[in-house]
């Protein structure tokens, strides 16, 4: 039998509200907006973060003269230090807040992404890299959580996705950033020259350019509150009625309180509860599935300039990357619109096997594979295929942030999304590293694992997953 979280219960015979009836009853309006577009802005910047070192991995490679091997560990730091910040950032937010949690994870990212721009060699770099990925994963975890706990149940979902959506700019904007400062600038390497400070490479001014998403912490401390669920399931009805109110009032609405009687302290879970038997198999099928994403994903977009780069099919790969990004925004919206049609369930189920079948299909086509004798080799089945593939893998990721906060009671909600992300982001180290080892038996020999694993986390979620859509938060 589920376990009922008392400050977020059902109506008692009294006429007590729960927090979920009375944020039910606030339609999205203006205060919502406010909140996703800030919210997104902190989503956008973890994305440029992660995805800058895929830029400046083959520069660092020429310049501090690193193996194969160093170059993977180096590109897969940040990864590895989203596990610690997803498991550890995810364990704070459920018991001292969403919002210290929220500013202290974009100041660390930001604080530790810029001071890569001293790094001296792989050691530094390293750190540096791991240090700014604690950051990162606390983000993801703790962005979520607090979202979730400000939307009605009937728009949950689809504003979840619509947060996810804002990746794609974030990795739009580390294009921008990356060729700025890799390519545009003058000298070799994309170099400078300073007057003051001498000769500086191009990716330490890019590394120091990705510090400014720090800005946002100000934002953060002066626009953002505490959630009504946090305050009530640690007793504030006070504090939870007042931020219900504000909610209210800022989007022209009238709000009913909810009842001191009807609230009762909860504290805040450990892991182990992952592992009760009312949410045993959602948090397994859950991990599964962030396990499956994060491979597949990683394991393709880590690799993919290096990827463009041998297809030798597009001359610009900076534009091709725009493009990429750009494909990636109706992936979000049309899992936007399913998410609350057909369900959370089917939607990323579907999509993250859509997304194996298309990452074979462009690993088919890479020249020299010649697959069956397919034809599939040419620059549309490789384009089409890829444009396909970061369709439907961005819909997957927008779908799964919509659906893991549903899974976990209120007070095992951020360490719920944290647990999962870590397991995801041992995934996303792996990933790479393998895809690396592979590839020099050739690309559809590195890419067919990735696919592969997403084939089975979409089998898993239609198999066990349970549906979401339309329940409250517990």
């Amino acid at each position: 039998m589920a376990r009922q979280n008392p400050s977020t219960s059902s109506a008692t015979d009294g006429g007590t509200v729960s927090v979920s009836q009375v944020m039910d009853r606030i339609p999205v309006g203006r205060y919502h907006r406010k909140l996703l577009a800030i919210c997104g802005s902190a989503w956008a910047f973890d994305g440029m973060e992660v995805i800058i070192i895929s830029f400046t991995l083959p520069v660092l490679i020429g310049a501090w003269g690193l193996s194969g091997f160093a170059a993977g560990l180096l590109g897969a730091a940040s990864l590895m230090g989203m596990i610690v910040g997803n498991w550890g950032w995810g364990w704070y937010a459920d018991r001292y807040g969403r919002k210290g949690a929220f500013q202290w994870t974009v100041l660390t990212y930001s604080l530790f992404a810029g001071l890569t721009a001293f790094a001296t060699g792989f050691g530094s770099g390293f750190a540096l890299r791991f240090l700014t990925g604690v950051g990162l994963g606390g983000a993801l975890a703790v962005d979520t959580s607090y979202l979730s706990e400000h939307l009605p149940t009937d728009r949950r979902g689809r504003y979840l996705v619509y947060l996810d959506a804002f990746w794609p700019i974030g990795n739009i904007l580390a294009v921008a950033l990356a060729w700025t400062f890799l390519a545009a600038l003058p000298g070799e390497a994309g170099t400078i020259a300073v007057p003051v400070l001498g000769e500086v490479a191009g990716w330490r001014l890019l590394f120091a350019s990705s510090a400014f998403p720090a800005l946002l912490v100000f934002v953060i401390r002066s626009q953002l509150r505490e959630t009504p669920y946090f305050l009530a399931r640690t007793g504030d009805v006070a504090g939870a009625n007042e931020r219900i109110r504000e909610i209210a009032e800022a989007n022209g609405e009238e709000y009913t309180p909810i009842d001191a009687a009807d609230v009762r302290e909860t504290p805040a879970a450990d892991f182990s509860r992952l592992f009760e038997a009312d949410i045993r198999t959602q948090t397994v099928m859950i991990a599964a599935a962030w396990f499956a994403i994060n491979f597949g994903y990683y394991g393709v977009f880590i690799w993919l300039p290096q990827t463009v780069g041998a297809a030798n099919v597009v001359g610009n790969v900076y534009l091709y990357f725009v493009l990429i990004g750009l494909v990636q925004i109706p992936g979000y919206f049309s899992a936007a619109y399913l998410v609350e049609k057909v369900g959370r369930k089917a939607t990323l189920g579907s999509y993250l096997l859509l997304s194996g079948v298309f990452t074979f299909v462009f690993a088919a086509a890479m020249p020299g594979v010649g697959l069956f004798g397919l034809g599939l080799s040419g620059f549309w089945p490789f384009f089409g295929g890829l444009l396909a593939a970061s369709f439907f893998t961005l819909g997957a990721w927008g779908a799964i942030y919509a659906y893991t906060p549903e899974l976990f009671p209120t007070e095992a909600r951020a360490t719920g999304n944290g647990f999962a992300g870590g397991v995801g982001k041992i995934a996303a180290v792996v990933g790479p590293i393998l895809a690396g080892a592979l590839v020099t038996d050739g690309y559809l020999l590195a890419l067919t694992p990735l696919a592969v694993a997403f084939v089975l986390g979409g089998l898993v979620v239609l198999a066990f997953g349970r549906e979401t859509m339309g329940e409250p938060l517990f």
